[in-house]
């Protein structure tokens, strides 16, 4: 009887051996933590890849015939279009070779085809090619809306945005690249922590930059619409409220992200929002699934148009 009280069968373990005969030891839990980060982060995936779906179909049937030409509407459409193949990828990435049993505790990977890998640096380019489309629209966003301010004040908002963007994308390329090379050598994603970081805070930065350039506009349009006595509640109030969302939620986001062991639980509300980086998908992108565009950049591809 007290044997039988001090065994913990959950916590058992069993023993593989590796291609060269040599044994190594699985437990219960590490077993259980393999399958169900996976289902979780496939579940993730899976959300955001039918949210990206619905609203690229909002987009074309909304948005009226004249402005489908419009350079904001192709790169909101080209973006959305990188993040669905991106997450397909993704999801290509979680369901193959890479994440077998075995292949993953004996870090054995002899047996993935060639074709995994190309799967894996897709995935990683499709997310640096959402974000430079992201970049522009929101530059271009910028522009509309600055478009009344004084010379100066344009110039200066929108040389400041250029390089914040700039930065963003540069750093996002080079940890493509970096990841791109640790698919092909299988180099633990540990070593590109630092990089990881660094994407994640000029990321941050990008959109809290641009969300606080569209919220003080908008915000100085209500409070001039107010003074005329224009204060029924319409679309500019919930541009607004919206916009307040996206700058705000990110920043929780990050703090929340930063005290949990399993982010992308998180990641799966507001990455609709804003980029993330997952610390255990390095080997086959380098972040969970992107966000969508911001509510205001989606709105004026439809044809609404910023008060000025």
């Amino acid at each position: 009887m007290a044997n039988s009280t001090s065994f913990d069968p959950y916590q058992q373990s069993f023993t593989l051996q590796d291609a060269n005969g040599n044994p190594f030891n699985v437990t219960i839990p590490d077993l259980d933590s393999f399958v169900q980060y996976n289902n979780q982060i496939l579940i993730n995936y899976g959300c955001q890849l039918g949210a990206c779906i619905i609203l690229i179909f909002v987009l074309l049937l909304l948005t009226k015939e004249n402005k489908r030409t419009s350079p904001i509407f192709i790169v909101n459409t080209l973006a959305l279009t990188f993040n669905i193949i991106g997450n397909v990828t993704a999801c290509l990435y979680f369901t193959g070779p890479f994440t077998e049993s075995y292949a993953y505790f004996a870090q054995d990977y002899s047996r993935v085809p060639r074709g995994h890998y190309a799967t894996s640096i897709t995935s990683t380019f499709m997310w640096f090619l959402l974000m430079v489309c992201v970049e522009i629209s929101l530059c271009l966003q910028t522009r509309a809306v600055c478009v009344t301010l004084r010379k100066a004040y344009r110039y200066a908002i929108f040389a400041v945005s250029f390089l914040i963007a700039s930065v963003s994308i540069a750093v996002r390329l080079a940890l493509s690249i970096e990841v791109a090379k640790a698919v092909i050598a299988l180099i633990p994603d540990s070593e590109l922590a630092w990089m990881q970081s660094a994407t994640t805070i000029t990321t941050t930065i990008t959109i809290c930059w641009f969300c606080a350039v569209f919220i003080t506009k908008l915000a100085f349009a209500l409070h001039q619409r107010k003074k005329l006595g224009l204060e029924k509640f319409g679309p500019m109030q919930i541009i607004f409220i919206m916009g307040c969302q996206t700058l705000f939620i990110p920043g929780t986001r990050k703090i929340l992200r930063s005290r949990v062991v399993k982010p992308m639980l998180i990641d799966s509300f507001s990455d609709l929002l804003h980029p993330a980086i997952c610390h255990r998908c390095s080997r086959h992108g380098f972040k969970c699934p992107y966000f969508m565009l911001p509510i205001p950049t989606a709105l004026i591809a439809m044809g609404f148009s910023f008060p000025r």
